[in-house]
């Protein structure tokens, strides 16, 4: 496991280089071309790509402090770095979108004069280059949670940069300028929305909940299909990192299978790598007993 995750990080890591050079020069094109053709919308993306480029930056920080090994103070070493930064990406994402409408909001009430031609020429290199980006970091979105809020920045990005296009023909072939800051808005709640997932995701890990994709009692269905187990009780599942994961719990045993506790330990372990991905499985096997037994009846986990 730990090789592959290694082997995923610095793939990962590649793709990432090449989507902070390309995201570097989109900001520095759009935020040029948004503020000589007076566009919100055009400036609103290339923040958008800005923070796409933080975003990339510490991604590759915290994929290059998770291959760091592990020592006797950080057991699990830095994986969880990789958490609290797409954290403090999503939170930071939340903060520009907000800025992004409520400007909006004041150029819908006077909306200065965009340069339409000069808007879409820009947007259109800025697509071209949001959709490679996208189409990059696909291929390594599953691995790493921070890959994957980098990948959900350059989707919204590309959909930023549609409507950024959209907003300039309009002010072309109809003159109506207010079409700008509305574009804009659009803009800041696409970021809203893909900042949100990437806090609820972080958070969610942050706090141990249970993986979004696996069913706790189905688990615990799985531990007591072992032969020789009785029950299972106190059944924790969370996730260390993207890709991750960690169960601890207790089992009960019958009397006359507790010489067989290891056995049946890696039967379960076996169990749970092959139907769920778990690799990191702490286990303690307990006799049954009629305290056991009422307790099982009484409660399933």
């Amino acid at each position: 496991m730990g090789l592959d995750l290694s082997v995923s990080s610095r793939s990962a890591e590649k793709r990432l280089w090449i989507a902070l050079i390309i995201s570097s020069v989109i900001a520095i094109i759009e935020f040029t071309g948004g503020f000589l053709g007076q566009s919100l919308a055009l400036v609103s993306d290339s923040g958008h790509v800005l923070t796409d480029v933080l975003a990339v930056g510490v991604g590759i920080l915290t994929l290059r402090l998770g291959r760091k090994p592990h020592t006797a103070r950080r057991t699990f070493g830095y994986h969880r770095a990789e958490i609290f930064a797409a954290l403090i990406n999503g939170s930071v994402l939340i903060a520009a979108a907000f800025l992004i409408i409520f400007e909006a909001y004041l150029r819908l009430r006077q909306p200065p004069t965009v340069q339409g031609p000069l808007v879409l020429a820009i947007a259109s290199i800025g697509l071209l280059g949001n959709l490679s980006s996208a189409v990059l970091l696909s291929q390594s979105r599953g691995s790493n949670l921070n890959v994957k809020g980098v990948f959900l920045h350059t989707v919204g990005d590309v959909l930023s940069s549609l409507a950024v296009i959209v907003s300039s023909l309009i002010v072309i072939f109809t003159g109506y300028l207010g079409i700008d800051p509305l574009a804009a808005a659009i803009i800041g709640v696409l970021i809203m929305r893909s900042a949100l997932v990437l806090v609820r995701d972080s958070t969610n890990i942050l706090l141990e909940a249970t993986p979004r994709q696996m069913q706790l009692e189905t688990i615990a269905k799985t531990i007591r299909s072992v032969d020789g187990v009785k029950g299972v009780h106190d059944l924790h599942v969370w996730t260390i990192t993207s890709g991750l994961y960690a169960l601890s719990g207790h089992v009960t045993v019958g009397t006359d299978s507790i010489g067989q506790g290891s056995t049946i330990v890696e039967k379960i372990e076996a169990k749970l790598k092959e139907s769920f991905g778990i690799e990191h499985v702490t286990l303690q096997v307990e006799k049954e007993t009629l305290e056991n037994i009422q307790e099982h009846e009484s409660s399933t986990i």
